[in-house]
């Protein structure tokens, strides 16, 4: 016969388990409302900035910068985006594995990592890191992702590095998915989607100069771009967090059920138990 005992404490256990989970994933619903909230503020600004750019490509097509050179395989910088906690389901195995798989396939690579969960994961893997951006992936001001993006910058100007590539997570086609995003250098594709700002006839010229006009946004649109990778990876990772305690809680409450039932065929088994033990001493 089991415990009575034993199987209350353990239902009382379970349900504050599923307190905890539940509470969890209202934060989680609430942050991820928020995320998305400041994605899209700052995707005006991001949209904005690629017509401009495409613009200028359609106007001065021999246009030349040092954001524009092309890779030569002299090393890659490597962003990896993940989150400062666990409980997020999948969300972090998917982008570590694909960090892992891009890393091991560079011959020469530096990497940045945003969030406690990256660095230690590359950490243990034997995977040397340049600098770390911990407990700023949850809510990054811009001095954060400012900081970050030169810190990789620097590598590229120098001419240690001809690549940098954010490894993150996105939504697609309603699933997360992690990617990876070429930050630099920047290509002609990469503004392909921009819609244009009017029809390229009305436009006469730039002011000061269409080579000024880009080398101002070119920075910009760089910082834009990181600041999306980390704004989407921030939506992802709370979608998935309220996904996994959506579950734990689902399944909390199957489990109190089933213990429910195990309480109750216990409580009459004792009270059969008893009635038998009674009945047979009056007997006697």
């Amino acid at each position: 016969m089991k415990n009575i005992v034993d199987i209350k404490n353990r239902i009382k256990s379970v349900k504050d388990i599923a307190q905890i989970t539940r509470a969890m994933e209202l934060i989680s619903v609430a942050k991820m409302r928020k995320a998305d909230e400041r994605r899209e503020h700052h995707d005006r600004y991001y949209r904005r900035i690629k017509s401009v750019i495409k613009d200028i490509f359609a106007h001065s097509p021999s246009i030349d910068h040092p954001y524009l050179k092309p890779a030569e395989g002299k090393g890659t910088v490597f962003i990896v985006i993940a989150s400062d906690a666990g409980l997020a389901g999948g969300y972090n195995n998917r982008v570590l594995q694909l960090a892992e798989k891009e890393i091991a396939a560079a011959g020469s690579y530096k990497v940045f990592t945003v969030g406690y969960m990256a660095e230690e994961y590359l950490s243990v893997r034997g995977y040397a890191t340049i600098d770390k951006f911990v407990y700023c992936s949850q809510n990054p001001t811009l001095d954060d992702i400012r900081r970050l993006a030169m810190s990789a910058i620097d590598y590229f100007d120098s001419g240690e590095a001809d690549e940098i590539k954010i490894i993150s997570t996105r939504t697609i086609k309603g699933h997360n998915t992690a990617i990876s995003t070429r930050l630099l250098p920047l290509g002609k594709g990469d503004f392909e989607d921009a819609k244009p700002l009017a029809d390229y006839k009305q436009i006469l010229h730039f002011e000061p100069s269409a080579a000024d006009v880009f080398n101002i946004l070119a920075p910009q649109y760089v910082f834009g771009t990181m600041f999306n990778a980390l704004a989407e990876a921030i939506r992802c990772e709370h979608s998935e967090r309220m996904a996994a305690m959506g579950t734990a809680t689902e399944n909390a409450g199957q489990m109190i059920e089933k213990l429910e039932r195990e309480y109750h065929r216990a409580r009459q088994e004792k009270i059969t138990s008893e009635l038998a033990e009674t009945s047979s001493s009056l007997r006697e």
